[in-house]
């Protein structure tokens, strides 16, 4: 009966245990539940710290992920890859110093370490640490000649120093190592969209080609088709842009903009676009003006006058507001 009970005890003893571990995770995502139990159980798996750094990471809950990320080093200090997260922890922090500690920690542990190498070169360009860059980029291609990663900064570099020949040359050397390198693409088609040089229109195409959900292709790609005149295909652009991000503000205007066009004549869509747009970032003397001329245009000239002295109020001496308002007077 004695043993009974002592059994008795010691299993109400664990079920209040796992009672109260549990509530310990209650309210926590599944994911980040699933990781705490494991280092709960294996408090000195190094890695388990960094998975759930990284989750940390993802989720911009920045303190803690480098907390774990310390307990990772010091439960193994000579891991390369976890002085690499722990850079991105700092530099999310804009701790730049610690961040390059970091990386020049991860390259002191693992010689061949490329991707350390170019996450320094990055921050050193970010510093306009110029010189530091292209070298640290040269010994990142010392190691690995396929490197798109290393050509698509040294582009960068080379459009800092105004080397427009060398940066094209370097951007057409990234896609010829990687043809899914969106950025490079992105670059050459605004670089081409500022001549008003249609060849823009392929480079955005191969872009949307590797990323068809790219809010910021369909939109640079609907400029240029704007600036070109070709209305229906800005208009096409427009709406896969805002199909895939319903609060992107340029596509909302530009494509309310378009319908204030007095061929294409549809107001009352310009009104409820500019309407949508002002939703999504009230703070736009922009929209406010843009919206009134889409309500002159329909006549309703109270409606006008509203948005036009709206659009003061955000921007002192708007000329577009202004001079909505003299029409206004003129009207009446």
């Amino acid at each position: 009966m004695k043993h009974l009970t002592t059994l008795l005890l010691v299993s109400l003893a664990l079920f209040f245990f796992g009672c109260q571990s549990n509530k310990k995770y209650e309210g926590m995502p599944k994911e980040l539940a699933s990781l705490c139990r494991q280092i709960d159980k294996h408090p000195k798996n190094a890695e388990l710290y960094y998975q759930r750094a990284d989750y940390y990471y993802f989720h911009k809950n920045i303190d803690k992920g480098v907390a774990d990320m310390q307990q990772a080093i010091k439960l193994q200090p000579d891991s390369s890859k976890y002085y690499v997260k722990l850079s991105d922890l700092y530099f999310a922090q804009h701790e730049t110093d610690l961040a390059e500690e970091m990386l020049q920690k991860a390259i002191s542990k693992q010689k061949d370490n490329n991707e350390a190498r170019l996450k320094l070169a990055e921050l050193y360009f970010h510093q306009h640490m110029l010189n530091d860059c292209s070298k640290t980029l040269d010994e990142a291609l010392a190691l690995q000649k396929y490197n798109p990663k290393a050509y698509l900064i040294k582009a960068f570099m080379l459009k800092e120093q105004q080397d427009t020949v060398g940066y094209l040359r370097m951007l057409q050397l990234v896609i010829d190592q990687d043809p899914k390198e969106v950025k490079a693409y992105l670059e050459l088609g605004y670089f081409y969209q500022q001549k008003m040089d249609p060849l823009a229109i392929s480079y955005y195409e191969n872009a949307l080609n590797a990323d068809p959900n790219n809010v910021e292709i369909h939109y640079n790609l609907g400029k240029m088709y704007q600036d070109l005149s070709r209305i229906e295909e800005a208009e096409e652009q427009y709406k896969m842009a805002i199909d895939l991000d319903p609060k992107h503000v340029p596509s909302l205007n530009n494509l309310g903009y378009l319908y204030l066009d007095d061929e294409v004549a549809r107001y009352d869509e310009a009104v409820k676009l500019f309407t949508q747009a002002i939703q999504a970032n009230p703070n736009l003397a922009y929209l406010y003006c843009n919206r009134g001329l889409a309500y002159e245009s329909l006549g309703n000239y109270a409606k006008a006058r509203t948005d036009y002295e709206k659009s003061l109020k955000l921007h002192t001496n708007f000329e577009p507001a202004i001079a909505g308002l003299n029409r206004l007077d003129n009207k009446q």
